[in-house]
């Protein structure tokens, strides 16, 4: 498998958003690695003003997502939904008044007027009898995409569950009324690993998101190796070792659509 990454890596110009290895052809829990590889973690961005999409997500499975991404704060005096992840505010993606346009989380900017629409976007009215989630904006309702779920956009107020919301006091979620399934900060920074016959671990390192680039850091504790334990880190495109790294890694910047693959080998295990 290995050798088959290193002969891949003379196509590295073919690599990037909608190349050979854009994560969007990798279907959702398929294994990229192709050896029982599975997903050991996410990872948090670390860019505050990059805007991260909203999704929904079973709340029931919901065991491998950070509880505090499922979990939101109203703010009826200035309108804001706020994320408890990261108290940045629910908002309708660049002040789009489309049927259907994308709601993101990004920094809040209520009555900022050197911002676009000045935050506007990002107020809105939590109905108590209908149940809606109305943006102040320009009135259309918190809704989802049933053509293209998980996503959650706004549009228009058709009476119709989807576009109605459960807000649940005791554990901070949002729930649909359609299915049951909670809003969700979407995962966008993903860690895949695998073993190998020599005890070492290939890993996967995914940049899910749609703009930017970020860092990852992968832990030895979420590979199976001991926090203290030396590893040697191998970039297998690059074909060259990266040094020695003791409890974790942090990759340069990945692009968006874009990933990293790596071999790590503690010390122990190299001789």
């Amino acid at each position: 498998m290995m050798f088959n990454i290193d002969i891949n890596n003379d196509f590295a110009d073919k690599a990037g958003p909608g190349g050979w290895n854009d994560p969007d052809i990798i279907a959702i829990n398929q294994d990229p690695l192709g050896i029982q590889g599975k997903k050991v973690a996410f990872a948090s961005s670390r860019f505050p003003n990059v805007s991260t999409e909203i999704v929904v997500a079973n709340c029931s499975t919901s065991s491998k997502i950070e509880p505090k991404r499922l979990q939101w704060i109203y703010n009826s005096q200035d309108g804001t939904i706020r994320s408890a992840l990261n108290r940045r505010c629910l908002s309708i993606n660049n002040c789009s008044t489309a049927e259907g346009a994308t709601i993101v989380l990004s920094e809040c900017h209520i009555n900022d007027s050197q911002t676009q629409c000045q935050g506007k976007n990002q107020q809105w009215t939590v109905g108590t009898a209908d149940q809606t989630v109305i943006s102040q904006m320009n009135g259309k309702c918190l809704n989802v995409n049933l053509l293209h779920g998980p996503n959650v956009d706004a549009h228009t107020w058709d009476k119709q569950d989807y576009q109605q919301w459960l807000w649940n006091t005791t554990d901070g979620t949002v729930r649909t009324k359609h299915d049951g399934q909670c809003l969700t900060v979407l995962q966008e920074l993903e860690i895949w690993a695998g073993s190998l016959s020599d005890h070492s671990q290939a890993v996967v390192l995914l940049n899910r998101g749609n703009s930017g680039s970020e860092s990852i850091t992968v832990k030895w504790t979420d590979i199976a190796f001991p926090n203290d334990q030396a590893a040697i880190v191998r970039d297998l495109w690059a074909r060259k070792d990266l040094g020695i790294f003791i409890g974790n890694f942090t990759s340069p910047n990945i692009n968006y659509h874009s990933v990293m693959m790596l071999k790590i080998t503690t010390m122990r295990n190299k001789y």
